[in-house]
Protein backbone atom coordinates (compact mmCIF):
# COMPACT_ATOMS: atom_id res chain seq x y z
CA UNK A 1 0.00 0.00 0.00
CA UNK A 2 1.21 3.25 -0.70
CA UNK A 3 2.37 5.67 1.80
CA UNK A 4 -0.28 8.33 2.96
CA UNK A 5 0.46 12.33 1.57
CA UNK A 6 -0.32 14.73 4.13
CA UNK A 7 0.30 18.49 2.76
CA UNK A 8 1.35 20.80 5.50
CA UNK A 9 0.03 24.00 5.55
CA UNK A 10 2.36 27.17 6.99
CA UNK A 11 4.16 30.32 6.34
CA UNK A 12 6.22 29.58 9.24
CA UNK A 13 9.43 27.44 8.23
CA UNK A 14 10.46 26.16 11.79
CA UNK A 15 6.88 24.64 11.88
CA UNK A 16 6.79 22.88 8.98
CA UNK A 17 10.07 21.98 9.85
CA UNK A 18 9.16 20.43 13.33
CA UNK A 19 6.04 18.68 11.80
CA UNK A 20 7.75 17.06 8.94
CA UNK A 21 10.38 15.60 11.39
CA UNK A 22 7.34 14.58 13.39
CA UNK A 23 5.85 12.56 9.95
CA UNK A 24 9.29 11.26 9.26
CA UNK A 25 8.84 8.52 12.25
CA UNK A 26 5.49 7.36 10.60
CA UNK A 27 6.30 6.98 6.95
CA UNK A 28 4.47 9.67 5.48
CA UNK A 29 4.61 11.33 2.14
CA UNK A 30 4.91 15.30 3.14
CA UNK A 31 4.12 18.13 0.43
CA UNK A 32 4.76 21.89 1.42
CA UNK A 33 2.42 25.00 1.10
CA UNK A 34 2.99 28.76 2.70
CA UNK A 35 -0.22 30.23 1.86
CA UNK A 36 -4.29 29.02 1.10
CA UNK A 37 -3.41 29.96 -2.47
CA UNK A 38 -0.55 27.76 -2.64
CA UNK A 39 -2.10 25.11 -0.91
CA UNK A 40 -4.89 25.29 -3.38
CA UNK A 41 -2.38 24.91 -5.97
CA UNK A 42 -0.95 21.88 -4.35
CA UNK A 43 -4.60 20.30 -3.87
CA UNK A 44 -5.15 20.94 -7.57
CA UNK A 45 -2.29 18.82 -8.84
CA UNK A 46 -1.84 16.41 -6.32
CA UNK A 47 -3.69 12.78 -4.53
CA UNK A 48 -3.67 13.97 -0.78
CA UNK A 49 -5.09 12.01 2.02
CA UNK A 50 -4.91 14.75 4.41
CA UNK A 51 -4.11 18.22 5.25
CA UNK A 52 -2.53 19.90 8.33
CA UNK A 53 -3.16 23.46 8.41
CA UNK A 54 -2.28 26.62 10.84
CA UNK A 55 -5.37 28.89 11.37
CA UNK A 56 -3.18 31.73 11.03
CA UNK A 57 -1.77 32.33 6.96
CA UNK A 58 -1.17 35.56 5.22
CA UNK A 59 -4.00 36.96 2.68
CA UNK A 60 -6.08 34.02 3.27
CA UNK A 61 -6.76 32.23 6.77
CA UNK A 62 -6.81 28.62 7.74
CA UNK A 63 -10.37 28.48 8.39
CA UNK A 64 -10.65 29.52 4.35
CA UNK A 65 -8.75 26.49 3.11
CA UNK A 66 -10.98 24.59 5.22
CA UNK A 67 -14.11 25.66 3.42
CA UNK A 68 -12.17 25.42 -0.07
CA UNK A 69 -10.70 21.50 0.82
CA UNK A 70 -14.56 20.67 1.55
CA UNK A 71 -15.80 22.30 -1.33
CA UNK A 72 -13.75 20.90 -4.07
CA UNK A 73 -12.26 17.82 -2.13
CA UNK A 74 -14.62 16.82 0.38
CA UNK A 75 -12.64 13.10 0.39
CA UNK A 76 -9.83 14.75 2.00
CA UNK A 77 -9.63 15.62 5.86
CA UNK A 78 -8.20 18.92 7.45
CA UNK A 79 -6.51 18.88 10.92
CA UNK A 80 -6.11 22.55 12.10
CA UNK A 81 -3.40 23.75 14.17
CA UNK A 82 -3.64 27.04 16.03
CA UNK A 83 -2.14 28.87 19.02
CA UNK A 84 -5.40 30.60 19.82
CA UNK A 85 -7.67 27.92 20.90
CA UNK A 86 -10.93 30.19 21.52
CA UNK A 87 -14.13 29.18 21.54
CA UNK A 88 -15.26 30.97 18.10
CA UNK A 89 -12.32 29.38 16.16
CA UNK A 90 -13.49 25.71 17.10
CA UNK A 91 -16.80 26.60 16.32
CA UNK A 92 -16.07 27.62 12.97
CA UNK A 93 -13.81 24.77 12.47
CA UNK A 94 -16.25 21.89 13.62
CA UNK A 95 -19.34 23.86 11.24
CA UNK A 96 -16.92 23.84 8.19
CA UNK A 97 -15.82 20.21 8.65
CA UNK A 98 -12.83 20.27 10.19
CA UNK A 99 -11.57 16.32 10.91
CA UNK A 100 -9.84 18.18 14.06
CA UNK A 101 -8.58 20.77 15.79
CA UNK A 102 -4.59 20.62 17.55
CA UNK A 103 -3.45 23.44 19.89
CA UNK A 104 -0.08 24.76 19.76
CA UNK A 105 2.42 24.17 20.82
CA UNK A 106 2.51 20.18 19.79
CA UNK A 107 5.07 18.59 22.57
CA UNK A 108 5.07 15.60 21.05
CA UNK A 109 3.42 13.16 17.70
CA UNK A 110 1.21 11.32 20.12
CA UNK A 111 -2.07 13.71 19.46
CA UNK A 112 -1.02 14.31 16.02
CA UNK A 113 -0.40 10.87 15.20
CA UNK A 114 -3.84 9.64 16.99
CA UNK A 115 -5.88 12.07 14.92
CA UNK A 116 -3.80 11.66 11.81
CA UNK A 117 -4.43 7.76 12.48
CA UNK A 118 -8.35 8.75 12.81
CA UNK A 119 -8.90 10.97 9.59
CA UNK A 120 -6.55 7.86 7.50
CA UNK A 121 -9.53 5.36 8.92
CA UNK A 122 -11.98 7.79 7.79
CA UNK A 123 -10.50 8.68 4.21
CA UNK A 124 -10.31 4.78 3.81
CA UNK A 125 -13.52 3.77 4.72
CA UNK A 126 -15.03 6.71 2.87
CA UNK A 127 -13.19 5.20 -0.66
CA UNK A 128 -14.56 2.09 0.00
CA UNK A 129 -17.99 2.82 0.15
CA UNK A 130 -17.29 4.94 -2.81
CA UNK A 131 -15.38 1.72 -4.38
CA UNK A 132 -18.24 -0.24 -3.66
CA UNK A 133 -21.37 2.26 -4.68
CA UNK A 134 -19.15 2.37 -7.75
CA UNK A 135 -19.24 -1.14 -8.39
CA UNK A 136 -22.73 -1.46 -7.28
CA UNK A 137 -23.67 0.87 -10.27
CA UNK A 138 -21.60 -0.92 -12.67
CA UNK A 139 -23.49 -4.32 -12.40
CA UNK A 140 -26.83 -2.43 -11.89
CA UNK A 141 -26.28 -0.60 -15.38
CA UNK A 142 -25.04 -4.16 -16.74
CA UNK A 143 -28.15 -5.72 -15.66
CA UNK A 144 -30.61 -3.41 -17.18
CA UNK A 145 -28.57 -3.58 -20.30
CA UNK A 146 -28.71 -7.55 -20.15
CA UNK A 147 -32.86 -7.07 -19.59
CA UNK A 148 -33.17 -4.12 -22.47
CA UNK A 149 -30.96 -6.36 -24.90
CA UNK A 150 -32.85 -9.63 -23.96
CA UNK A 151 -36.66 -7.56 -24.74
CA UNK A 152 -34.69 -6.31 -27.87
CA UNK A 153 -33.58 -9.86 -28.81
CA UNK A 154 -37.37 -11.08 -27.95
CA UNK A 155 -39.00 -8.31 -30.51
CA UNK A 156 -36.19 -8.78 -32.85
CA UNK A 157 -36.86 -12.73 -33.36
CA UNK A 158 -40.62 -11.94 -33.51
CA UNK A 159 -39.46 -8.88 -36.89
CA UNK A 160 -37.38 -12.33 -38.28
CA UNK A 161 -40.38 -14.51 -37.71
CA UNK A 162 -42.77 -12.54 -39.83
CA UNK A 163 -40.10 -12.38 -42.85
CA UNK A 164 -41.38 -14.73 -45.59
CA UNK A 165 -38.57 -14.64 -48.41
CA UNK A 166 -34.87 -15.00 -47.64
CA UNK A 167 -33.71 -11.62 -48.41
CA UNK A 168 -36.49 -9.93 -46.61
CA UNK A 169 -34.99 -11.99 -43.68
CA UNK A 170 -31.36 -11.31 -44.37
CA UNK A 171 -32.56 -7.30 -44.34
CA UNK A 172 -34.05 -7.48 -41.33
CA UNK A 173 -31.12 -9.10 -39.24
CA UNK A 174 -29.04 -6.64 -40.52
CA UNK A 175 -31.96 -3.38 -39.57
CA UNK A 176 -32.84 -4.84 -36.35
CA UNK A 177 -29.06 -5.44 -35.34
CA UNK A 178 -28.44 -2.07 -36.22
CA UNK A 179 -31.49 -0.57 -34.54
CA UNK A 180 -30.93 -2.29 -31.24
CA UNK A 181 -27.19 -1.64 -30.76
CA UNK A 182 -27.24 1.75 -32.21
CA UNK A 183 -24.48 0.97 -34.65
CA UNK A 184 -23.10 3.56 -36.94
CA UNK A 185 -22.71 1.19 -39.93
CA UNK A 186 -23.23 -2.24 -40.89
CA UNK A 187 -23.16 -5.16 -43.44
CA UNK A 188 -23.97 -8.60 -44.39
CA UNK A 189 -21.82 -10.46 -46.24
CA UNK A 190 -22.59 -13.72 -47.65
CA UNK A 191 -20.00 -16.30 -49.62
CA UNK A 192 -20.81 -17.51 -52.83
CA UNK A 193 -21.38 -21.43 -53.18
CA UNK A 194 -20.05 -21.94 -56.58
CA UNK A 195 -16.52 -19.43 -55.93
CA UNK A 196 -15.82 -19.54 -52.73
CA UNK A 197 -16.02 -15.56 -52.44
CA UNK A 198 -17.92 -13.11 -49.61
CA UNK A 199 -19.95 -10.27 -51.36
CA UNK A 200 -21.19 -7.51 -49.46
CA UNK A 201 -25.17 -8.16 -49.84
CA UNK A 202 -26.93 -6.02 -47.59
CA UNK A 203 -25.22 -2.80 -45.93
CA UNK A 204 -26.43 -0.14 -44.17
CA UNK A 205 -24.02 3.73 -43.30
CA UNK A 206 -22.04 2.97 -45.96
CA UNK A 207 -21.34 4.49 -48.89
CA UNK A 208 -23.54 2.88 -51.92
CA UNK A 209 -20.50 3.08 -54.25
CA UNK A 210 -18.37 0.90 -52.01
CA UNK A 211 -20.79 -1.62 -51.73
CA UNK A 212 -21.38 -2.37 -55.28
CA UNK A 213 -17.61 -2.99 -55.90
CA UNK A 214 -17.85 -5.70 -53.39
CA UNK A 215 -21.09 -6.71 -53.82
CA UNK A 216 -19.55 -10.28 -55.30
CA UNK A 217 -15.76 -10.13 -54.00
CA UNK A 218 -14.55 -8.68 -50.93
CA UNK A 219 -10.97 -8.32 -50.76
CA UNK A 220 -8.50 -9.47 -48.65
CA UNK A 221 -8.49 -7.80 -45.31
CA UNK A 222 -10.02 -7.65 -41.56
CA UNK A 223 -13.18 -8.18 -42.52
CA UNK A 224 -12.47 -11.38 -44.78
CA UNK A 225 -10.20 -12.36 -41.98
CA UNK A 226 -13.25 -12.28 -39.61
CA UNK A 227 -15.38 -14.26 -42.19
CA UNK A 228 -13.09 -16.88 -42.55
CA UNK A 229 -12.52 -17.27 -38.94
CA UNK A 230 -16.24 -18.10 -38.37
CA UNK A 231 -16.71 -17.59 -34.55
CA UNK A 232 -17.68 -14.19 -33.28
CA UNK A 233 -15.59 -11.12 -32.72
CA UNK A 234 -16.19 -8.00 -30.26
CA UNK A 235 -13.52 -5.40 -30.78
CA UNK A 236 -15.04 -2.85 -28.32
CA UNK A 237 -12.65 0.23 -29.24
CA UNK A 238 -10.02 0.37 -32.12
CA UNK A 239 -8.44 -2.99 -33.28
CA UNK A 240 -5.35 -3.82 -31.68
CA UNK A 241 -1.96 -3.52 -33.75
CA UNK A 242 -2.03 -7.43 -35.05
CA UNK A 243 -5.94 -7.04 -36.32
CA UNK A 244 -5.30 -3.42 -37.50
CA UNK A 245 -2.40 -4.68 -39.63
CA UNK A 246 -5.16 -6.44 -41.56
CA UNK A 247 -7.11 -4.12 -42.52
CA UNK A 248 -7.00 -3.08 -46.74
CA UNK A 249 -7.27 0.72 -47.44
CA UNK A 250 -10.82 0.80 -47.84
CA UNK A 251 -11.37 -0.30 -44.21
CA UNK A 252 -9.35 1.44 -42.84
CA UNK A 253 -10.70 4.78 -44.40
CA UNK A 254 -14.46 3.99 -43.86
CA UNK A 255 -15.45 0.95 -41.96
CA UNK A 256 -13.51 1.23 -39.06
CA UNK A 257 -13.42 5.30 -39.12
CA UNK A 258 -15.51 4.62 -35.52
CA UNK A 259 -13.89 2.95 -33.19
CA UNK A 260 -15.85 -0.53 -32.44
CA UNK A 261 -16.52 -3.70 -34.15
CA UNK A 262 -19.21 -6.58 -32.97
CA UNK A 263 -19.41 -9.64 -35.69
CA UNK A 264 -21.47 -12.47 -35.65
CA UNK A 265 -21.43 -15.77 -38.07
CA UNK A 266 -24.55 -16.86 -40.01
CA UNK A 267 -24.39 -20.48 -40.07
CA UNK A 268 -26.92 -22.40 -42.36
CA UNK A 269 -27.15 -26.18 -41.39
CA UNK A 270 -24.09 -25.69 -39.77
CA UNK A 271 -22.64 -24.80 -42.44
CA UNK A 272 -21.55 -20.80 -41.96
CA UNK A 273 -22.44 -18.93 -45.30
CA UNK A 274 -21.91 -15.10 -43.80
CA UNK A 275 -21.72 -13.25 -41.20
CA UNK A 276 -23.16 -9.92 -40.09
CA UNK A 277 -20.45 -6.91 -39.27
CA UNK A 278 -21.66 -4.25 -36.95
CA UNK A 279 -19.23 -0.92 -36.85
CA UNK A 280 -19.07 2.09 -34.66
CA UNK A 281 -20.40 1.95 -31.44
CA UNK A 282 -22.65 4.73 -30.13
CA UNK A 283 -21.08 7.58 -27.99
CA UNK A 284 -22.25 6.64 -24.71
CA UNK A 285 -21.67 3.13 -24.63
CA UNK A 286 -18.48 0.55 -26.04
CA UNK A 287 -19.82 -2.36 -27.58
CA UNK A 288 -19.59 -5.43 -24.80
CA UNK A 289 -20.05 -9.13 -24.14
CA UNK A 290 -24.04 -8.63 -24.48
CA UNK A 291 -23.89 -6.58 -27.80
CA UNK A 292 -21.77 -9.95 -28.90
CA UNK A 293 -24.39 -12.46 -27.28
CA UNK A 294 -27.64 -10.35 -28.84
CA UNK A 295 -26.32 -10.53 -32.22
CA UNK A 296 -24.75 -13.67 -32.39
CA UNK A 297 -28.12 -15.46 -31.13
CA UNK A 298 -29.94 -12.61 -33.53
CA UNK A 299 -27.92 -14.44 -36.58
CA UNK A 300 -29.12 -17.79 -35.29
CA UNK A 301 -32.89 -16.96 -34.99
CA UNK A 302 -32.13 -15.17 -38.75
CA UNK A 303 -30.65 -18.60 -39.63
CA UNK A 304 -33.81 -20.29 -38.72
CA UNK A 305 -35.92 -17.58 -40.49
CA UNK A 306 -34.19 -18.50 -43.76
CA UNK A 307 -34.79 -22.16 -43.43
CA UNK A 308 -38.41 -21.24 -42.78
CA UNK A 309 -38.49 -19.06 -45.76
CA UNK A 310 -37.00 -21.47 -47.94
CA UNK A 311 -39.49 -24.50 -46.91
CA UNK A 312 -42.49 -21.69 -47.53
CA UNK A 313 -41.11 -21.18 -50.71
CA UNK A 314 -40.67 -24.87 -52.00
CA UNK A 315 -44.33 -25.24 -50.37
CA UNK A 316 -45.73 -22.00 -53.08
CA UNK A 317 -43.98 -23.92 -55.81
CA UNK A 318 -45.23 -27.12 -54.85
CA UNK A 319 -41.92 -28.77 -54.26
CA UNK A 320 -41.96 -29.58 -50.71
CA UNK A 321 -43.61 -32.91 -51.77
CA UNK A 322 -44.98 -34.82 -55.29
CA UNK A 323 -48.35 -34.55 -55.60
CA UNK A 324 -50.75 -36.87 -55.31
CA UNK A 325 -52.53 -38.70 -58.05
CA UNK A 326 -55.48 -40.90 -58.77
Amino acid sequence: MPPKRVLIVDNNRANRESLKYLLAQRNLEVLEACTCEEALNVLGKEELDAVLTDTELPTKSGLYLLFQVKQKYAEIEVILLTSNASSYNLLQALRNGAYDFIVRPIDSGEILFNALDRAFEQVDLRRRKADLIRELEVKNHALKQALELSKALNESVDELASAKEVGEVLKKLLGLAMEKLRAQRGFLGLFDQATGELGIKVSEGIPHSLTQVFSSHLPAGLMLAIARRGKPVLIPENPPEKLAALANEAERQVLLSQPGLVSAPLRFKNRVVGLVVLLGHPEDQAFSEPHLQFITQLSHHAALAVEKAGIIHQLRRGKACPAETT
